[in-house]
């Protein structure tokens, strides 16, 4: 599911709206990044409301937006095959708790997840830090861990955490951008997990 996508989307129809309208591609360089910053950032350029208002109308608008295309099939094979081999798996996103527990509940896919955790929840240490990822494995009470992630703020995060962590490549970021990670690689799937997992 492309959580920081569907975000990038929320946040271009909501500067749209107030007459400053920015190609989806302006919105990469805000991937895994504050929410405040960004906030402050476009209240500078176009009149917003309040930073909890305009997080409300993000949150509406992913929600009411959602379609097919932000799901990836590789992730939700991963997701179905891992479930039933009862591993423990969590789902952290720089975008905001309401906002990804909604899609995800709209999505069907809530049940694979042990918890979920939103960027807002570690503010304002939120990725590139590595409070999430310290945060979700607190929560999970695992030792081995194998973190996927899609965007540069996001590997850092996993890194800092000291843990393994995949770089999927949804052709937002070149594989340079991506290199920090332990492995890039083009698709998720089962054997890949699995592989890495008897490494650790």
């Amino acid at each position: 599911m492309d959580t920081e996508r569907a975000y990038a989307y929320a946040w271009q129809e909501v500067l749209s709206k107030r007459n400053l309208n920015l190609p989806i591609e302006t919105f990469d360089d805000y991937v895994g990044i504050d929410d405040k910053l960004v906030h402050k950032k476009y209240a500078e350029e176009v009149n917003l409301p309040s930073f909890s208002e305009t997080m409300d109308e993000i949150a509406a608008l992913i929600i009411n937006n959602f379609s097919d295309h932000t799901m990836y099939q590789d992730s939700l094979s991963c997701l179905n095959y891992f479930h039933d081999l009862e591993w423990s798996q969590a789902c952290v996103s720089a975008s905001p708790q309401k906002a990804l527990e909604d899609k995800l509940n709209k999505a069907n896919i809530l049940k694979y997840f042990t918890f979920v955790i939103g960027g807002d929840v570690v503010r304002p240490r939120n990725k590139p830090f590595p409070d999430i990822y310290n945060l979700a494995i607190e929560k999970l009470n695992t030792t081995k861990n194998i973190i996927v992630e899609d965007s540069p703020p996001g590997i850092e995060s996993g890194k800092a955490s000291n843990n393994f962590v995949v770089a999927i490549d949804r052709g937002i970021f070149s594989k340079k951008e991506l290199s920090n990670a332990d492995v890039v690689v083009n698709e998720l799937s089962p054997s890949l997990f699995i592989d890495i997992s008897k490494t650790l």
